[in-house]
């Protein structure tokens, strides 16, 4: 039988390959209109807050750069996200994607001369969930630890909708989202 652990891997696998099939068949104005601007929800949750914690979009994640943008219109505050070995992930404020470097596994983010950042909202990337709003991330337990960090943070996910499972395997550790935000609908 299947470990947790391996379970979880075998889902990471699937749903990377769903992510990226289905991402690859879009036309360049279907991505591109998708995830433009916040629904409803999920706006009345960003104008409540100072600081958002998101991240760039890197290959087939749902895309976030409208989203910034959307940020910087309305004045909210921009986090994302560093690695670091002591801290783990930490959440910096940037003022444009321009101040990005190449960091952990090659990922665009902030570099240390960026203040440290306590975000209100915390929107996050997911390779895989479910309609209990269970969160199957990358694998290293980041953006848990996060989530107890910063629990009054509601959490929210972006991700296309074929990326929805029917069950995620969780562990104690694991931190459920307040709301999903796919292409297609809002699950909350």
């Amino acid at each position: 039988m299947n470990t947790l652990k391996e379970k979880k891997k075998i889902l990471r696998e699937e749903y990377r390959r769903r992510r990226e099939a289905f991402v690859g068949q879009l036309d360049v104005a279907s991505r591109n209109l998708s995830f433009r601007r916040p629904p409803s929800p999920l706006a009345r949750l960003i104008e409540q807050s100072q600081t958002v914690a998101l991240y760039r979009h890197v290959g087939s994640e749902a895309p976030t750069a409208r989203m910034i943008e959307y940020l910087t219109e309305i004045g909210v505050s921009i986090a994302l996200p560093r690695i670091t070995a002591d801290a783990g992930l930490e959440f910096r404020l940037v003022s444009s994607t321009d101040v990005l470097v190449t960091g952990f596994k090659d990922i665009p983010e902030p570099d240390e001369s960026c203040a440290l950042a306590e975000p209100d909202l915390i929107i996050a990337p997911l390779v895989a969930f479910d309609r209990s709003l269970h969160r199957l991330g990358q694998g290293g337990g980041h953006y848990d630890r996060s989530f107890a960090r910063y629990p009054d943070a509601p959490r929210i996910g972006l991700a296309w909708s074929v990326q929805e499972a029917d069950e995620i395997p969780t562990e104690a550790h694991d931190v459920p989202l307040h709301m999903i935000v796919t292409e297609c609908e809002i699950i909350e």
